[in-house]
């Protein structure tokens, strides 16, 4: 199984390929992207759309995580456009015949993982030596990251 890890904001998103299992994580690839500036919002789509299918065709990916917004951030236009943006990862994973796309906020990614349903634990409870520079990464990426390995079984 191979999981792409996501984690979309208003002006980037952030990625994350692992596979394994939980208790063996390897994480394949991850990095950060800025939208095109200039792009209107469906060139924008579009764009993300693109993106998306390309991670899925290079690293044949067969499982989608979306890191979701957490509920006090579920509001307002930027979370509109945030939701816009997650909703191009479940079109590129039907657009390849699949429907295995969850949406995850920091406490069930917590819970999944073996760890006390908190988004603080994946701070201070998450075994550091299972993906050695987890810790050192992006906060998105890192969010990305962990997403995706809470889907691996």
């Amino acid at each position: 199984m191979r999981v792409l890890g996501v984690r979309c904001s208003n002006k980037d998103y952030s990625y994350a390929v692992l596979e394994g299992g939980r208790s063996a994580p390897v994480l394949v690839a991850s990095a950060s992207h800025l939208y095109p500036k200039g792009y209107s919002t469906p060139e924008t789509l579009k764009w993300l759309l693109q993106e998306m299918e390309s991670l899925n065709n290079q690293h044949s990916v067969t499982h989608w995580a979306i890191k979701g917004a957490e509920p006090m951030a579920a509001k307002g236009q930027i979370y509109a456009s945030r939701v816009e943006c997650e909703a191009m990862v479940s079109l590129s994973a039907a657009n390849r015949g699949s429907s295995n796309v969850v949406r995850k906020v920091k406490p069930t990614i917590a819970k999944d993982l073996g760890l006390p349903g908190k988004a603080s634990s994946l701070t201070d409870k998450l075994d550091k030596s299972l993906l050695p520079g987890l810790f050192s990464m992006p906060d998105k990426e890192f969010e990305a990251v962990v997403v995706a390995w809470s889907e691996l079984v």
